[in-house]
C-alpha cells in the first residue's frame, strides 16, 4: 500500500488489464469446458497444466492447441461442431469456479481511489469476457472491457490499446499493460506501452523471465510497486 508523497515516479495515466491469468483464475471453467468438448472424440481430460499452455490466444486457438497437443486432426466442420459445443457449455459454466485471485479487490480498490482510469483487454470472445467481468468483479467501474470482437485484431496487436488510449485521452506511453503471458508482453511491446507480467496466472514464471527485459511480478505488493516504477 501506498502514500502518495511517497511517490518519486508518477503513476500511470491508465492501465489496461488481462483478465484471465491475471485478475481472474478462470482455468477450471475452461479446463471443463475443454474436457467436455474432448470426451466427444473419446479423448482423455486435460490437466490444468496442459489447459494453461494452450491458453491466450482465443478459445478457438486454444481448442486448435488442445487437439493438437493430441495428435487429432479433425476436418473444417467437425472442428467448427466441437468449438461450437464447447463455446455453448461455457457460456453456461462460465463462472462456477472461476474467481479472483487473492489481493486483486482491495488493489483494484486502491486504484480506483486514486482515481485511475482501468480497462480489461481480453482475447477471450467479447460476451463471455463481458459477463465474467460483471459476475466476478461486479464492484468496479471499469472503463472499458473488450473481448475479441469479430473483425477486430486480437492481442498481441496494438489495435485495442490505441483505441483503449484514444477512449481515455492518454498516450500510449502513458498507459500501462497488465498480463500474464507471452501474448500481453508482445501487445505492450507492439503498442510501446509500458508492461508488468504476473507470474500467478497461467505461464510458468521461467518463460516470462526469458522474455527481454520483462518485468515480473510475484505478489501484489510487487505489482503496485512496479506501478509506481513503470514510467
Amino acid at each position: 500500500m501506498f502514500d502518495n508523497g511517497d511517490m518519486l515516479k508518477p503513476l500511470p495515466k491508465a492501465i489496461l488489464f488481462d483478465m484471465d491469468g491475471t485478475l481472474i483464475d478462470t482455468i477450471e471453467d475452461i479446463r471443463s469446458a475443454f474436457n467436455a468438448t474432448l470426451s466427444l472424440e473419446s479423448l482423455p481430460p486435460l490437466s490444468a497444466t496442459l489447459t494453461k499452455q494452450v491458453v491466450g490466444r482465443g478459445l478457438y486457438n486454444a481448442l486448435k492447441g488442445a487437439l493438437a497437443y493430441y495428435n487429432h486432426p479433425v476436418d473444417e466442420s467437425r472442428f467448427a461442431f466441437l468449438y461450437q459445443f464447447m463455446m455453448d457449455y461455457y457460456q453456461a459454466h462460465y463462472a462456477d469456479k472461476s474467481h479472483p485471485y487473492e489481493g486483486i479487490f482491495p488493489f483494484l480498490e486502491r486504484l480506483e481511489s486514486l482515481g485511475i482510469p482501468i480497462g480489461i483487454l481480453s482475447n477471450k470472445e467479447d460476451v463471455l469476457t463481458q459477463k465474467i467481468a460483471k459476475q466476478i468483479l461486479p464492484q468496479f467501474s471499469f472503463a472499458s472491457v473488450r473481448g475479441m470482437v469479430e473483425g477486430s485484431p486480437r492481442k498481441p496487436d496494438r489495435y485495442a490499446i490505441d483505441l483503449f488510449c484514444a477512449q481515455q485521452g492518454v498516450n500510449v506511453g502513458e498507459l500501462c499493460y497488465i498480463g500474464d503471458s507471452e501474448v500481453d508482453y508482445q501487445t505492450a511491446q507492439n503498442a510501446g506501452c509500458s508492461h508488468i507480467l504476473v507470474s500467478w496466472g497461467f505461464r510458468p514464471k521461467e518463460e516470462l523471465q526469458a522474455l527481454t527485459s520483462a518485468v515480473v511480478v510475484d505478489t501484489i505488493d510487487e505489482l503496485e510497486d512496479a506501478i509506481y516504477g513503470v514510467q
